[in-house]
């Protein structure tokens, strides 16, 4: 048996595409006041939180736009969308006995943690090989849910979470054939960092949906390391030392620190991607 993990940033598009097709689904119609009020919601406003309050099974409207994504997986879900056909394409290819376990990245926003509960539902109670046109030995294993805390409030201190949340991930990789990011949906500085701390910790491959030509796209994941000017410098940042001048020039073109000055979220970057790449 062959076993694939796939790391899977979540977004809104749950709720914003059951807001879109409200009046094609009688059972969205009557949520259509709150599902169009979710959609539009901005980040602590009292619809998002009232939208992941709604996260959990116990509520109508969670049922009711669960069996519309049950219905409409493909339309439903940016995340499922692309998953489904990066499956597709394995088993296109002819890979076969997968089990494929899921870990979802939800921002700290309601919208985004009901879309991540939705997604998590379906993968674990209504996916099956035959309704996505894959092999049969295709299968879904263990689906987690990770939020990352800050995105959507403080956008460093989202992206330094979601750094080491995959990162404590690392231990994991090597009880995997392959390790995948999947990166269709969330916000953009997310889905770069991700790809960026791919390259880091030895991720195989990422694949998205290409908004133009709408198939799975495959990006393969170099490999990177630190030179040792950059360990050096990131050693400077963490110990809060003195950075040198010839140094400095690097730190400020990067944005680590402004006219010499080390920016408050410096270390704590530096740090993450010192244990990171360690570990490697």
């Amino acid at each position: 048996m062959t076993r694939y993990l796939h790391l899977v940033t979540v977004g809104t598009s749950v709720v914003r595409n059951a807001a879109f097709n409200v009046d094609k689904y009688n059972v969205l119609s009557k949520h259509r006041e709150r599902l169009n009020r979710w959609a539009r919601a901005s980040i602590d406003s009292y619809e998002d939180k009232e939208a992941g309050e709604h996260a959990r099974e116990s509520s109508e409207v969670f049922r009711d736009v669960y069996s519309y994504v049950v219905s409409n997986p493909y339309g439903a879900s940016a995340e499922l969308n692309s998953l489904l056909k990066y499956l597709e394409l394995l088993s296109s290819r002819g890979f076969k006995d997968v089990v494929h376990d899921i870990v979802l990245y939800p921002t700290d926003t309601g919208t985004s943690r009901f879309s991540a509960m939705i997604i998590k539902c379906f993968l674990e109670r209504d996916f099956s090989p035959e309704i996505v046109g894959i092999a049969s030995d295709h299968g879904i294993g263990v689906v987690e849910v990770v939020e990352v805390r800050g995105f959507g409030h403080d956008f460093w201190k989202g992206l330094l979470n979601l750094v080491a949340s995959v990162s404590k991930l690392r231990n994991r990789f090597n009880e995997y054939d392959r390790v995948l990011a999947n990166l269709t949906a969330g916000f953009k500085p997310e889905t770069g960092f991700l790809l960026l701390v791919s390259s880091l910790l030895g991720i195989d491959t990422a694949y998205y949906i290409h908004e133009y030509m709408r198939e799975v796209v495959e990006i393969p994941v170099i490999e990177l390391k630190l030179t040792d000017t950059m360990k050096t410098i990131f050693t400077y940042l963490v110990k809060e030392e003195y950075i040198p001048q010839d140094l400095l020039k690097v730190t400020d073109r990067l944005g680590l620190t402004v006219n010499g000055k080390p920016l408050p979220e410096a270390k704590e970057f530096a740090k993450i991607i010192l244990n990171t790449t360690s570990t490697c």
